[in-house]
């Protein structure tokens, strides 16, 4: 599974699938505390296992990545304002948020 940001589809029988990649060029990605991590690469059903656990409905976004060996996948909200998306990354008890401009992730653990 490719690192990115993704829209949820439920197919006929309600199974959640990742269908199209959303590219943000400005403002902040914030994952809630709702998300889960596999240990390796996240495979199609591996995804679905997570997405069924994280209770996701139709069109909501999650973001997906790799860092070392473990694999995360969170339930995922775009804020256009930093102030707002780090206050938010705070209620959520987030490390870091992703910067949509730079491609990197902010730490918010000192913020």
């Amino acid at each position: 599974m490719k690192d990115g940001t993704y829209i949820v589809r439920l197919d006929h029988d309600g199974t959640p699938l990742l269908t199209n990649q959303v590219n943000m060029s400005d403002g902040y990605w914030v994952s809630d505390e709702s998300g889960v991590s596999v240990h390796g690469e996240l495979e199609a059903n591996a995804v679905q296992d997570s997405l069924k656990l994280m209770d996701i409905k139709d069109g909501e976004i999650v973001g997906v990545w790799q860092n070392k060996e473990v694999s995360y996948i969170d339930r995922s909200y775009h804020f256009r304002n930093k102030d707002t998306a780090l206050k938010a990354g705070e209620a959520f008890k987030q490390i870091a948020i992703w910067d949509c401009a730079n491609s990197k992730a902010l730490d918010i653990r000192y913020s």
